[in-house]
């Protein structure tokens, strides 16, 4: 079985203050990799920026504007926070006995027009094979027409699932879910299922995000859904359950 698991920058990060850690979500995440691996899952993890990244990409308007030294410069610090972003949830896998690897997504990933336009899957299918697991990243990638773009997580963990034919694809959100409004509303609703066109009137989670919030997220989800993978969004409580399909609170995302 074959999980590809999009690991939201809310889950692993404080979103509203700069460059802090949720320590706890990620030693709790590394074991339950650990115990998933150990049952014989195959794993592929792709981490959001959370406070890492995004008020840097957003500190230097990246995809905006012409481009310049002085982006080039935010460009490559941009690039050194989710380096150490990806460290961090590295050096907890290993921790655990979890043989995972950092894979560069800028190094095997570009952009045209802000779109996914090439990504080398065939090394991460190599890594599957060596019984590692393979831990990527949303990224500032280089753009063949305009210079550089933000590639987010919920694309590369979608444009994965779909290319290694995985079995399921777990988002898993800070917020537990998708709701019928913004869960911090009172009255807020779990969905346990949602389909294209379903009204929404949830927001993104708060703090800075430069890769399109819940929205995206959603696209990205339904475009695995059609391609016939299982599709689940939930909290980390619920994590296995998710990539075991197993009943409990989280969101089935179907498509059609």
């Amino acid at each position: 079985m074959l999980a590809v698991v999009k690991l939201g920058g809310s889950v692993i990060t404080e979103k509203t203050r700069p460059f802090t850690l949720r320590e706890s979500n990620i030693d709790l995440f590394a074991d339950k990799v650990l115990q998933l691996y150990e049952e014989g899952v195959k794993l592929v993890v792709v981490h959001g920026g959370g406070s890492f990244g995004h008020p840097v990409a957003a500190k230097y308007s990246l995809t905006n504007g012409s481009f310049s030294r002085v982006k080039a410069y935010g460009f490559a610090e941009t690039r050194y926070w989710m380096s150490y972003l990806n460290l961090k949830i590295i050096e907890k896998l290993l921790s655990k006995g979890v043989p995972a690897v950092s894979v560069q997504t800028s190094a095997v990933s570009q952009t045209r027009d802000g779109h996914l336009y090439r990504f080398d899957a065939d090394v991460i299918g190599l890594f599957l094979e060596r019984m590692l697991v393979p831990v990527l990243y949303g990224d500032a990638v280089v753009d063949v027409s305009r210079a550089v773009a933000i590639l987010s997580g919920d694309d590369i963990a979608s444009h994965l699932a779909q290319a290694l034919k995985a079995d399921v694809l777990v988002y898993l959100m800070g917020s537990g879910g998708v709701y019928d409004r913004p869960p911090s509303r009172p009255g807020a609703k779990l969905l346990r299922e949602i389909r294209p066109g379903d009204p929404l009137s949830q927001i993104s989670e708060s703090g800075i995000d430069v890769t399109g919030g819940l929205q995206h997220k959603l696209s990205c989800a339904f475009a695995a859904a059609r391609s016939g993978i299982r599709v689940a969004i939930g909290g980390l409580a619920y994590f296995e359950e998710m990539v075991l399909g197993r009943d409990a609170p989280y969101t089935r995302v179907l498509p059609e």
